[in-house]
């Protein structure tokens, strides 16, 4: 499975102007004279920041922007970098921050407690192409209709007690009873409600699912679309990678030789036994427009399910719906299958990659 390739431009997209509306106006519900501050980092292009700077002004916003480093190790490594105390001060005074840059972080967990509310246009990291992603994900979709079905199906998860993956012949069984389904929907306002629903978001949208507490999956996935581990880069196994859990801990990697080779290489050299607790999150892409790239947009692939590893501590703080103990750790990690059918009790909701229409 090869990692697609977005329409990387030079210039500026007229296109992202009516996205970036939309995001404020839509799914943040900017209103005159609040504070927006827009972080970044060398990353995300220039034109980039402006339009969201330019429109932010244009709504009546007051508008900064503060640059930071980007931080070593990447998305993998989030809930353990370090930001500057700048950064961090500018982020006290904000009544919505734009996140280009910093994704899981405890200064954005306060923030939160402080009342702010926080979009990150990029799932934490701004690539040069985040514009294409916005564009095709958010302009070129119907982001309402997307809300809706993700809030259908995070109740599914919420009614449902066992949810069950088959991948192949691998089989997943999950308790999760007593659990909450969340819509990670990316809207932070719902306007047909006139209500704030989140006060955290990212885009592109959607991807319903569940916060999984410690010790509750066993079996076996296998693993045909993404792997995001390494520090710089996510990438996508040649043949199938085989996991296999055991009371929410992986406990054996097979498979593609290659790649489950380096995934247990890093493991160990890794040593943060916090890292093969899992998964944390399970999660199901239902945005027709995402595709296959470097971007975190792999995670909403239609009928594809993204399973995260390791660190709950800072994502279950943001998303707010975690129940029992989160795990912790200096990673967070991610893998994709793309033609996964999910049952919720004895509820099929995706058969082979496909969303069954009739239930959601």
């Amino acid at each position: 499975m090869a990692i697609e390739v977005p329409d990387i431009g030079l210039r500026l997209k007229p296109d992202l102007l009516p996205t970036a509306q939309i995001i404020y106006r839509d799914m943040c519900n900017l209103r005159p004279g609040e504070r927006v501050l827009i972080i970044a980092d060398a990353r995300a292009p220039d034109y980039l920041i402006s339009v969201f700077h330019g429109v932010a002004l244009m709504m009546g916003a007051e508008v900064s922007v503060i640059e930071t480093q980007v931080p070593r190790g990447g998305a993998t490594y989030q809930p353990s970098a370090k930001w500057p105390s700048m950064v961090v001060a500018a982020s006290t005074e904000a009544d919505l921050i734009i996140d280009f840059a910093v994704g899981y972080a405890a200064f954005i967990v306060e923030a939160i407690k402080r009342g702010a509310r926080v979009f990150s246009p990029g799932d934490g990291i701004a690539l040069p192409y985040t514009d294409d992603v916005l564009i095709r994900t958010i302009l070129h979709t119907d982001v309402q209709a997307i809300r809706r079905r993700a809030e259908r199906i995070a109740a599914l998860f919420t009614k449902a007690s066992l949810c069950t993956m088959i991948t192949g012949d691998a089989v997943l069984k999950v308790d999760i009873s007593g659990i909450d389904g969340f819509a990670a929907s990316g809207f932070l306002w719902d306007a047909e409600a006139q209500k704030f629903i989140e006060p955290w978001a990212f885009a592109p949208p959607a991807q319903p699912g569940i916060l999984i507490p410690e010790g509750r999956a066993n079996g076996e996935v296998l693993v045909d679309g993404t792997l995001l581990y390494h520090p710089v880069y996510h990438a996508a196994p040649p043949t199938p990678l085989r996991l296999r859990y055991e009371n929410g801990r992986l406990v054996d990697i097979g498979g593609d030789p290659l790649f489950a080779g380096r995934l247990r290489d890093w493991l160990e050299k890794l040593g943060d036994e916090g890292a093969y607790k899992g998964p944390v999150h399970l999660n199901l892409g239902i945005n027709p427009n995402a595709l296959l790239t470097q971007h975190p947009e792999w995670e909403r692939v239609m009928g594809s399910v993204t399973c995260g590893m390791g660190d709950l501590s800072l994502l279950g703080v943001l998303i707010g719906d975690a129940d029992g103990p989160l795990p912790k750790s200096t990673v967070h990690w991610d893998w994709t299958t793309l033609r996964p059918t999910i049952l919720l009790d004895d509820v099929v909701l995706v058969r082979e990659g496909i969303l069954n229409d009739a239930v959601c």
